[in-house]
């Protein structure tokens, strides 16, 4: 068979690949890697071309359904699509077909992922909030507190949170003027007294 041109000579378009359909895989998808370039020869199911992420996390691995060569590489690692576009051509000609029936297959190994899955936050059991009876603490603290340190630091908090209220109340009789009530009664002059008082003493 006479080819018409050089084996390094690329060919005319007269294919293209382009991205899955929406029906077939969940857009957006991004394009991961790339093994091919403008002017390899390719064959169906040993020359992988490019891997897609699809929204899900999953990689797929695409091939092109004809022997060939590569005329244009119209995409680039890390792009990506929300929807279906071409973005490679082949030359599918005779000459095309000629020369990559001579191609040995592609040693390329092809990106691949499962599918992303919602990752599960295991609940706590219950047993984890109470005390083992072998292994437990045994000074007697309260399971719930979950240890000394917790323990200290909210008996600490209280503490402190009586003093404040305690220091707030004598901040307020300084700031008044006034004295406990035992004070007040005590220091109260006689003629000051109520007329009821007055009256059952005469």
């Amino acid at each position: 068979m006479v080819k018409s041109r050089a084996q390094n000579d690329i060919g005319p378009s007269t294919n293209g690949l382009a991205l899955p359909d929406e029906a077939t895989l969940p857009y957006p998808l991004r394009v991961q890697a790339i093994y091919v370039s403008a002017g390899d020869y390719v064959k169906p199911e040993t020359h992988p071309v490019y891997t897609l992420m699809d929204s899900a996390g999953a990689q797929h691995t695409y091939c092109f359904d004809l022997a060939g060569q590569v005329t244009e590489v119209l995409v680039r690692p890390g792009q990506i699509f929300r929807k279906p576009t071409r973005v490679f051509a082949f030359c599918c000609d005779t000459t095309a077909k000629a020369f990559a029936a001579d191609v040995a297959p592609s040693r390329v190994k092809p990106l691949s992922a499962p599918p992303l899955t919602p990752r599960a936050v295991p609940s706590r059991p219950a047993a984890a909030n109470t005390r083992r009876a072998s292994n437990g603490p045994s000074d007697g603290q309260s399971a719930t507190w979950g240890g000394p340190r917790k323990q200290t630091l909210a008996l600490g908090g209280v503490a402190a949170l009586v003093a404040g209220l305690m220091l707030l109340s004598q901040g307020k009789l300084w700031a008044t003027g006034d004295t406990s009530p035992a004070e007040a009664v005590a220091e109260q002059p006689a003629e000051t007294a109520p007329a009821a008082i007055n009256a059952v003493v005469e």
